[in-house]
Parts: C-alpha cells; sequence; structure tokens
C-alpha cells in the first residue's frame, strides 16, 4: 500500500515518487529474502507466483490463475502425485526512454505455482484454457475416489 500518488507530474512531487518506489524496492527485498523458511519458488529458481482461485462446481475443481503477458506456449501445466503444477516464463520487453527515466513495475522471468488437489482429484482429464491473461483449469472430481462419510460408535 503506498500513501503517495505516484501519477504526480509536478517536479514537487517528483522526489516523493522516487521515495515511494525506494519503500517499494526496500519492502520487496523484505518480503522476498526476510523469510527463514524459503519458498519452494525461490528453490525452484522462480522469479514469481500466480495468484490463484480455486473453486468447486459441479463436480469439477476449477483453477484460475492470472498470468497476463504470457503466452500459451510459454505455460507449461501438470499434475503429479496429486499436486497442480503451473510454470512458465514471461519475457520482458525492454523501452528506452531517453527524454528522462523508465520505471518498469511489472515481474518478467521464471514463475511456478505448485497446488494440492485432494485425492479425488481425476489427474487424467484435466484441461486448460488459456483466454485475457487468465489461464482457467478444470481438473474433474473422480467419483470412485470420493470417500464417504463412516460414522463410527464409540462403546
Amino acid at each position: 500500500m503506498s500513501i503517495f500518488n505516484r501519477n504526480q507530474e509536478s517536479t514537487g512531487h517528483h522526489s516523493l515518487l522516487l521515495f515511494s518506489q525506494l519503500t517499494d524496492e526496500i519492502n520487496r527485498l523484505w518480503h522476498h529474502n526476510g523469510n527463514q523458511k524459503r519458498r519452494k519458488t525461490d528453490q525452484l529458481g522462480a522469479d514469481w507466483q500466480p495468484e490463484v482461485d480455486i473453486e468447486q462446481k459441479n463436480n469439477i475443481y476449477i483453477v484460475k490463475a492470472d498470468i497476463p503477458g504470457v503466452t500459451p506456449q510459454d505455460i507449461k501445466v501438470t499434475m503429479m502425485q496429486g499436486n497442480l503444477i503451473i510454470e512458465g516464463t514471461r519475457e520482458s520487453s525492454v523501452e528506452e526512454n531517453k527524454g528522462g527515466y523508465n520505471c518498469v513495475e511489472r515481474t518478467y522471468g521464471n514463475f511456478y505455482r505448485s497446488l494440492k488437489l485432494p485425492d479425488a482429484s481425476d489427474s487424467a482429464q484435466v484441461e486448460a484454457h488459456c483466454k485475457n491473461g487468465v489461464l482457467e483449469i478444470s481438473v474433474p472430481v473422480n467419483p470412485a475416489a470420493i470417500q464417504t462419510k463412516v460414522e463410527v460408535m464409540i462403546d
């Protein structure tokens, strides 16, 4: 959260903008390197994790991942031992601005996200579609794997 308006163009607010950017960078480094337990993404050399939503509708798990600027050819989706793995690369295109400076806030590089799905997931029937920067993955529920509720009598 920033308390500074990043859209100020007057010279008087230039130092506030620079301070805000410095604060954001320090916070990013603190959260990235300050954790005692390194995230699995860091260990695998990933630069960022896509944000995801997971829901169940009509016996289908639906995972939506925000991956703007990534083509379907640069995304790999796999299921392994009940884990849904989303990985790939977002390439950077650098523009040169000779009249001032550039500020790049979008994240580029490798991404990786692993999600443990319930045991009832049917990994053989996974489907994925990418449209408008959103990757949608459908994982059907395997009816044979659904556990039934068993009440246990206590003596």
